[in-house]
């Protein structure tokens, strides 16, 4: 014959201690999960740098309350703004920038930041003026508090599911980035890309422009001479920085010219160049 198990009813006390224990940790988790997807959403500065100034952002972020981490949220993550990062002026090594964005219309936009703004202020009565509900030696009022703290929770759960629904997007956005910018692909690309933005490619693009023929040709011999004056320290150093140690490779390297070796009459060539078409 099975015994009879009594189970023992919480005690009214430790149950509103433990509720209030429990909807405090969820406040934190959503806090913490706030600066987890703010501090890596957004990464950008010179490769060599990266890391260090993910690093500064994320620190910087641990000092932000709750309302700032929310405008930031709406501001760079659940925002239609298209506009892209500028780069510094005045490049010296190549510049990266990555962002993290999630395309949502503006009604939902809406309401995420009302049931954001209402998290908030369930955080505060929370922490703040919850006090008039801690009455122990009132059973009525213990039940009250219990069941507002359980009313509390079914209100801001909605939000710390959104935000690990997100951070999960966030993880898996970052797997795949990881993987393409360790590819050889990316090596490559990045290469292409800092030599085309060089000084020395875009000194030859507006040199094209300016002595070019009515056809665009231009000789690859004087604008060689404009550059020498022009960006002599760069030259100096173009084997070192570049890997070319004549023009002429380094301006097919770039992939923006075609190049024409003309045949003279007399022997030898001569060598013109234009931008290429798109």
């Amino acid at each position: 014959m099975d015994r009879e198990q009594h189970i023992t009813p919480p005690n009214p006390k430790d149950e509103v201690l433990r509720k209030i224990g429990r909807n405090l940790l969820i406040f934190q988790q959503i806090e913490g999960l706030l600066k987890m997807i703010l501090g890596n959403s957004k990464v950008q500065g010179y490769a060599r740098k990266l890391a260090l100034y993910q690093e500064q952002r994320i620190d910087r972020m641990k000092k932000d309350m709750m309302g700032q981490l929310i405008k930031q949220y709406f501001d760079e993550i659940l925002s239609s703004s298209d506009e892209e990062p500028q780069g510094p002026s005045d490049l010296t090594e190549p510049w990266l920038s990555s962002s993290f964005k999630i395309a949502v219309d503006a009604i939902f936009a809406k309401n995420q930041l009302e049931a954001f703004e209402m998290m908030r202020e369930e955080r505060n009565r929370l922490v703040h003026h919850f006090l008039p509900y801690w009455q122990p030696d009132f059973p009525e009022n213990l039940i009250q508090a219990s069941d507002y703290l359980d009313k509390q929770r079914e209100k801001i759960l909605p939000v710390w599911e959104h935000l690990k629904s997100v951070a999960e997007t966030m993880h898996q956005a970052r797997q795949t980035l990881a993987g393409y910018v360790t590819s050889i692909e990316f090596g490559q690309q990045l290469e292409l890309l800092w030599l085309q933005q060089s000084s020395l490619i875009q000194l030859f693009c507006d040199i094209a422009m300016q002595i070019g023929r009515f056809d665009g040709w231009a000789c690859l011999g004087r604008a060689g001479k404009l550059v020498h004056m022009q960006l002599a320290d760069d030259v100096a150093q173009m084997n070192a920085i570049y890997g070319h140690h004549s023009f002429k490779k380094l301006l097919i390297a770039s992939n923006l010219f075609e190049i024409w070796d003309k045949e003279l009459p007399h022997g030898g060539s001569r060598t013109f160049y234009r931008i290429r078409k798109p």
